[in-house]
């Protein structure tokens, strides 16, 4: 996380632990989107509680 957005009180820093392969390949397509991985993983993250969320409702 860069340091203006890790002293924003509008970003929390997560962690946690995935497949290597799934690692592996995530990281690697952020690259080659040109995009950082917290990026990647806000996309991530909101698309599936867009689904989640979708599905709870129905």
């Amino acid at each position: 996380m860069s340091a203006a957005k890790r002293n924003d009180p509008n970003y929390m820093q997560m962690s946690g632990d995935v497949k290597k392969d799934i690692g592996l390949k995530f990281k690697a397509t952020c690259t080659l989107k040109q995009i950082s991985l917290g990026e990647g993983l806000e996309q991530a993250i909101a698309l599936w509680l867009e689904r989640e969320n979708k599905e709870k409702v129905v």
